[in-house]
């Protein structure tokens, strides 16, 4: 049995000076799709296996380039991916799964620092034929296609090869990027009082307000939904000169889903804001889970306090194990409004729904 441990996925800056030592930079042009272009270092002596430029159906990826330092391919190697979405979708979780179906241990999966895309990357190990295998992803989502660099190797050689896999992924680049990340067109809902986006399979309506000062906005995907997905915005005008505590405000979150059958089966904990980093005035985005009678259920958390204003973000996910797409793209969802929520006059609303 394989015990996954940190050391095969650590970082390795200090051979970024010598990559023009060890490495070679390699420019290829897919075929069929020149919008593809991208390079990478190479490590010197070894070779393009082959670099296909064949597209494959959506959400499948398809090979840009596999290089490794002999035809054995069961060696260590490099393997370049573009993976076409059709939805927004967090790209770490889409990776992720797409590795637990194929049998690999994830032992990391996390952003990264940005860069000029912000990246992600996923470690595995599986074991092949009794022999235990080393995967290393990195990547990032441009103009609605998620590039990634696997590199892979057995783990009796990967401690020894490690330095010299690590610094492709990282360097690797588009010729002409858009500096997309979205993958569909975001459409701008809201009002009165605030204005946020979504991702276009998303549609919003207004609620009545649970309460005097508040107004209340719940969105959720309008097709190819497997399962109960929503996310709830809420907008509160500040009382005292001051934000009410998060605590106050997810106690009072907590009671409502009690009132409709849903409770908390672990307290929130504090989790990454993924694309939602640096949102001014962003208090914290948590992770729970909860259940009713019939279920499990993942619920995010997510606050800002901005000019006056609080605004509590609830995104509801029934059976994330069973439906992971939803998963996927409900947490996208929730980091897009959140990142995009601001305060508009009400006169200025353009109550789209």
């Amino acid at each position: 049995m394989t015990t996954l441990r940190a050391p095969p996925f650590r970082d390795a800056p200090h051979v970024l000076e010598q990559v023009a030592q060890t490495h070679r930079r390699q420019a290829i042009v897919p075929t069929g799709d020149p919008t593809l272009a991208y390079s990478l270092p190479i490590p010197k002596g070894w070779g393009r296996v082959q670099g296909l430029g064949v597209q494959a159906p959506v959400g499948r990826p398809e090979i840009l380039g596999l290089f490794a330092p002999d035809p054995d391919i069961e060696g260590p190697r490099i393997i370049v991916s573009a993976t076409r979405l059709r939805w927004d979708v967090d790209p770490v979780e889409w990776v992720r799964h797409g590795w637990e179906l194929a049998g690999w241990s994830i032992a990391m999966a996390q952003p990264l620092e940005a860069r000029w895309h912000p990246r992600f990357e996923v470690g595995g190990l599986r074991t092949i034929d009794r022999r235990v295998e080393v995967r290393r992803a990195t990547g990032f989502v441009d103009n609605g296609r998620l590039l990634r660099v696997d590199v892979a190797g057995p783990a009796s050689t990967w401690d020894r090869m490690h330095d010299v896999l690590w610094p492709c992924g990282v360097l690797m680049a588009l010729d002409r990027p858009t500096f997309c990340r979205e993958v569909e067109p975001r459409v701008r809902r809201g009002g009165p009082y605030m204005a946020f986006c979504l991702p276009e399979s998303w549609t919003a309506r207004p609620q009545p307000p649970p309460w005097v000062g508040t107004t209340r906005w719940v969105a959720e995907p309008t097709d190819a939904a497997q399962g109960s997905v929503g996310l709830r915005i809420d907008a509160t005008r500040w009382q005292y000169d001051r934000p009410e505590p998060v605590q106050t405000r997810q106690h009072r979150l907590h009671h409502e889903l009690w009132i409709k059958g849903i409770a908390l089966a672990r307290q929130p904990k504090r989790i990454p804001p993924g694309s939602a980093m640096g949102t001014s005035g962003l208090v914290g985005i948590y992770l729970a889970t909860a259940r009713d009678s019939q279920q499990t259920f993942e619920l995010r958390f997510a606050h800002r306090d901005v000019d006056g204003w609080s605004f509590d973000y609830t995104a509801v996910i029934a059976s994330p194990e069973r439906y992971p797409l939803d998963r996927m793209r409900a947490t996208r969802a929730l980091e897009i409004a959140v990142a995009t929520t601001e305060i508009q006059p009400e006169e200025h609303t353009p109550h789209a729904a």
